[in-house]
Parts: structure tokens; C-alpha cells; sequence
């Protein structure tokens, strides 16, 4: 099973321009699962249904606490969160993560959350999750939070089965951060269990469209993991790589890809 996840930077930069070039990307990876944040939706269409028409998906998209688009009618344009797949979609829900420690109100009047969706996979439901947790500097308490939610929603047992459960996202947390700490304790790591080591770097100053003044500049931001659908059951990574690393870049991070055997 192969199994993506991407920012891909919403209504931001010249978005038009970068429309098709993600889409070539996914076709070229040809992806079972694609995991999206920083999809855009408008009254009249949604990015993550238009690619998944274009590619023979089954789509569904949520809304969440994300950056505001930059378009010229960007009251009009919401941001969030997309799960793109090869089977239909049984169900799906959006999981509200807490605010943190620090109490702030949700900005721009949605909450952050976790779109949690499962497929009508041939061997069984296939349990998918995406976030983007709290991005900025001083939202680091906010961020463990979140994490820690997530960590307990795909451990839940009412997700065992005989598929792995997979997170796929924009974690805005490094993997040495004490916010990543409760995932990696819970979860394998793609990138770390193929290539220990490296970097992989997926948000950094070797893309144009990433400042040397970011924060989160070259780091390993955002993550694939996974646990076994059935406890004690081996969960293997087969291969993990990094797309849309060209130039003209697609978006401000890279995508990760990562193809599994549960």
C-alpha cells in the first residue's frame, strides 16, 4: 500500500501556477492514500474533490484551523484538511483537538482537528488520519496537546483490525521536539525506520518558496507513521521518500511517500 501526505500550501504563492504541478506529482506517485493539509474548499469547488476526480479517487474533506489564504476573496475560501483513496469511503468525522495550555480561541472561527476517515478497503476497514497541529512558535504547549490526542486516537482499540492504522500529516513538530515524543512512543516511523540518519528534511531553505526566517525551516516537519491493526502483529515500512522536490516547487513543504506491508 502506498501512502502520501502533503501541505499543499493552500490559495498561498502563485497557487494557480501550482495547481497542475501538483497534480503530476500525484499522478506520477499513483498513491492509494493521499493525505492533504492546507487544501483549499470554496462555495463552488474544492481542491481535493477536483484531484480526485482527475485521478480516480475517492475524496473527503474537512475544515480546520489553518492559515488565511491569501486570494483576493479569501472570505470566501475555507482551508483544511483532505483524505484522497482508492476504495469508498465508509465513514468519516472530524476529532477536535484542544487548544493547549494556553486557552487561545480557535482563529478564524474553526478549531483545529483531526479528519479521521476509514475505507471500504477489500481486506478490511482501513483506518486513515490526518492534522495539522497549532504551526506557530509560541503554540508549543498547544502542539504536545494535540499530539497526545492524536497518539490516543490511533491507539484506540476500536480501530484493530486487520489493516494498519496510519497517520499521515503536518505534525509542525520536529521528530527531537518533546511534542513529537507521544507519537513516536506510539507509532513507527516511516522516514526514521527506512533511513535512519538522514534528515529528510520536508519543509526547508532549499525550496524558494521557504525563508531562512521561518522557524520551522529545514526540518522534518511532516511525518508518516502507522501501527499494526493488530496488537503484537509486525508493522513493516518497505520504502519512504520525499516528492515535489523540484524547481519550480509545487508547495512551500514536500511531500512524503511511503509504501507499506502490515
Amino acid at each position: 500500500m502506498r501512502v502520501m501526505t502533503w501541505n499543499v500550501w493552500g490559495r498561498f504563492g502563485p497557487w494557480r501556477e501550482r495547481a497542475p504541478l501538483i497534480l503530476a506529482i500525484l499522478e506520477t506517485l499513483q498513491a492509494d492514500v493521499v493525505c492533504l493539509q492546507e487544501t483549499w474548499s470554496t462555495q463552488v469547488g474544492d481542491q481535493a474533490n477536483e484531484l480526485a476526480t482527475s485521478l480516480g479517487l475517492h475524496a473527503v474533506f474537512g475544515r480546520s484551523r489553518m492559515p488565511r489564504p491569501e486570494s483576493g476573496d479569501s472570505e470566501h475560501v475555507l482551508c483544511g484538511l483532505a483524505v484522497l483513496g482508492r476504495w469508498p469511503v465508509l465513514r468519516h468525522r472530524l476529532h477536535v483537538l484542544p487548544d493547549g495550555p494556553e486557552g487561545s480561541p480557535p482563529e478564524h472561527g474553526a478549531p483545529s482537528v483531526a479528519l479521521v476517515v476509514t475505507f471500504d478497503h477489500p481486506a478490511g476497514p482501513l483506518h486513515v488520519v490526518t492534522a495539522c497541529p497549532d504551526w506557530q512558535a509560541e503554540r508549543e504547549g498547544a502542539r504536545l496537546a494535540q499530539n497526545r490526542t492524536l497518539a490516543a486516537l490511533l491507539t484506540d482499540p476500536a480501530l484493530d483490525g486487520p489493516l494498519p492504522v496510519i497517520l499521515a500529516a503536518d505534525l509542525n513538530s520536529r521528530p527531537d521536539t518533546p511534542e513529537f515524543q507521544p507519537l513516536a512512543q506510539a507509532l513507527v516511523d516511516a522516514w526514521a525506520t527506512t533511513h535512519p540518519g538522514e534528515p529528510g528534511y520536508t519543509f526547508t531553505t532549499d525550496n524558494r518558496f521557504v525563508g531562512p526566517d521561518e522557524w520551522l525551516a529545514d526540518g522534518r516537519i511532516d511525518h508518516i507513521l502507522a501501527r499494526s491493526g493488530t496488537p503484537g502483529h509486525p508493522l513493516a515500512f518497505l520504502a519512504t521518500a520525499l516528492a515535489g522536490t523540484g524547481d519550480p516547487a509545487p508547495s512551500d513543504h514536500y511531500a512524503v511517500v511511503a509504501d507499506l506491508d502490515g
